[in-house]
């Protein structure tokens, strides 16, 4: 047997005459072919199992095993399962013919050999083949650009939804910022008449009605959370108009100690008593990031640190240095 390892218009020729083996291997060499010869089956399978051909030339009677047996195992096999085959045979009888076809051949050729019809259905399988392998490319082909287009679409109507979400965003910032502005200034306006009040109660004629000082005192306690409450508010309102905006907010330095105890403060405007708090902070710089943002992205974890310690937990927050920025630990005694 003998076989070349460069298999591009290799054919196997599976034939235990050796003066028909000789005949083919020549004819086909003739035509331009690398031929590769077997004269038994389990030549024949050292070889496929070495480099794949690309046609078959395979006789029906072997000394070792049927060629049909062969061609059903080629046609089971993945690596085999396209490769046309040729079945050389004497036999000419039709149920011959569907035996053989049903056995996985593709054509036949009769002997006596006919050289010239062996060359021309070697070339017709040959240009089926190429025909094939050419299809399943372009199918493979068009299988990506379909994924890559129905990926494309995917993210349109991601960055569709993501335009609506912004618009929306920019209206309700808008809308925000209408009735913002007068509970802001109303805050600032009670505060400043708070103070007032309370330097002109001691001056005033006759004693001042009791709990009164401890009344305007609450008061101004409250004038001062809500417009603290009001600030963070239209903190927020700007980071809406962030959000219908393309350009990222500026970096700025941040002391992530600040953003933790804003989170804690925001969070009492949700519960009317909080765990009790213990912070340790390890000495650094403070941080590049947006200090309103991280705020926020830590009330949702400190709220749910606050509601399940109750009034006589403890939440511990550790602020620990990092050599890329700082880590945040949030412990609750909750269940």
């Amino acid at each position: 047997m003998e076989w070349n390892r460069t298999m591009d218009n290799t054919i196997l020729v599976v034939e235990d005459d050796p003066e028909l083996q000789e005949v083919l291997t020549l004819n086909l060499q003739n035509a331009g072919y690398r031929v590769m010869r077997a004269g038994t089956v389990r030549q024949a399978e050292q070889l496929v199992n070495s480099s794949v051909p690309q046609l078959i030339v395979l006789d029906w009677m072997l000394p070792d095993t049927p060629g049909l047996t062969f061609a059903r195992k080629l046609r089971s096999e993945r690596r085999t399962a396209a490769v046309p085959i040729i079945l050389l045979t004497g036999r000419s009888g039709e149920s011959d013919k569907i035996t053989g076809l049903e056995a996985g051949a593709d054509d036949y050729l009769y002997k006596p050999l006919r050289e010239r019809e062996l060359r021309a259905r070697v070339a017709s399988l040959l240009r089926l083949r190429r025909a094939m392998v050419a299809l399943e490319s372009r199918q493979r082909e068009l299988e990506s650009a379909n994924a890559a287009l129905n990926e494309a679409q995917a993210a349109l109507v991601r960055a569709g939804k993501l335009a609506s979400v912004g618009t929306l965003a920019a209206g309700l910032a808008h809308e925000i910022n209408n009735p913002l502005s007068y509970i802001k200034a109303g805050a600032r306006s009670l505060v400043r008449s708070l103070e007032e009040i309370g330097r002109l109660c001691p001056s005033a004629a006759g004693a001042a009605p009791a709990g009164l000082a401890e009344a305007i005192a609450d008061a101004r306690e409250v004038a001062t959370e809500m417009l603290e409450g009001s600030q963070r508010l239209e903190r927020i309102a700007g980071d809406l108009r962030v959000i219908a905006s393309p350009d990222a907010p500026a970096d700025e330095a941040v002391d992530p100690k600040e953003a933790v105890e804003s989170a804690f403060l925001l969070a009492r405007s949700r519960f009317p008593a909080l765990p009790r708090l213990e912070l340790e902070v390890e000495p650094g710089p403070p941080i590049e990031s947006v200090g309103r943002l991280l705020t926020q992205g830590l009330l949702p974890v400190v709220e749910n640190a606050v509601q399940v310690s109750g009034p006589g937990g403890l939440i511990t927050v550790r602020i620990r240095q990092l050599n890329v920025g700082v880590e945040i630990s949030i412990q609750d005694s909750g269940p």
